[in-house]
């Protein structure tokens, strides 16, 4: 097990123990997610990137092609509109139609408008709130890829959105206009020397707010969650979930997620666990850019 997998198990068990609690306290004060609390959900198509200059960049690529979803969300606040961080929680299924749970093979990552805790006030003041797609956003915590070693991630838009008021309204006008679409970049861990990994084209809105269960250990594409501060959250999203379903008093449906909270596997770096799609097949003659 790589010192990452340690530091990520270490993170899970503090995160159980300390900050679990007070997720769900917040959370069920509040009605909604302590941190993006809001959102709007849109399905989505993953396509990987043109330029792919690594093998591994482009079995990841494959691994993450075909039916994702999206979610955009304010950071801190309800209010739409305030000087904020934004959010994008992504998760790539594959499935016909939305997952709104964590299925096996399953890749869930989670992206903000600051590229690091230094640079998180600055990052928030130059953050435009009002449009989600003027914006870039990062993984702020390192993912391992195998054959790549640790990377981080960050996300590109098309530039701005729509001509509504609101971010939600410029966003949905972008995607009836064809022009809504995110790329998922990749670089080396520590560097900015990115390269493009994906394409996701937003579909349609989708009406999951309430069932979807974006889950810090879903790493069933290839990009596995590794640190303390990707383990530290696991446990706290997980309360914060329950709680808000709890304080909302919603019925349990079928269909809606279960509200059990699952303990990440911690061996899965020693096994394969992916879905390549078929659509696709690696380039011939292709070398390997970084190294681990």
């Amino acid at each position: 097990m790589s010192r990452g997998r340690i530091y990520y198990g270490i993170g899970v068990f503090f995160g159980l123990l300390f900050l679990s609690w007070v997720f769900f306290f917040l959370s069920f004060l509040r009605k909604a997610r302590f941190f993006h609390p809001t959102g709007v959900i849109y399905s989505a198509q993953a396509y990987p990137a043109p330029g792919l200059a690594s093998v591994a960049g482009v079995e990841v690529a494959e691994r993450l092609a075909g039916s994702a979803l999206v979610r955009f969300s304010g950071g801190i606040f309800k209010q739409k509109g305030r000087t904020d961080s934004l959010g994008i929680g992504m998760r790539f299924h594959g499935e016909p139609g939305p997952s709104p749970t964590n299925a096996p093979g399953g890749q869930d990552l989670f992206l903000v408008s600051f590229h690091s805790f230094g640079a998180i006030a600055q990052d928030i003041k130059a953050t435009n709130p009002r449009d989600y797609l003027a914006n870039t956003y990062w993984a702020i915590t390192p993912y391992e890829v195998k054959g790549l070693g640790r990377v981080s991630l960050r996300i590109t838009a098309t530039g701005a959105g729509g001509a509504g008021a609101a971010r939600d309204e410029r966003l949905e006008d972008a995607v009836r206009a064809g022009t809504a679409s995110l790329r998922l970049e990749m670089a080396p861990w520590g560097t900015n020397d990115y390269q493009p990994l994906a394409d996701v084209r937003l579909d349609s809105r989708v009406a999951l707010e309430d069932e979807l269960r974006l889950t810090p250990h879903a790493a069933g594409r290839g990009l596995r969650p590794i640190g303390f501060l990707q383990g530290l959250r696991v446990f706290p999203y997980a309360a914060s979930h329950l709680a808000r379903r709890l304080r909302q008093g919603a019925p349990r449906r079928a269909g809606t997620p279960d509200i059990r909270i699952a303990v990440p596997d911690l061996g899965a770096d020693q096994r394969e666990n992916v879905n390549v799609s078929p659509a696709f097949s690696s380039r011939d003659g292709g070398r390997e850019r970084w190294v681990s």
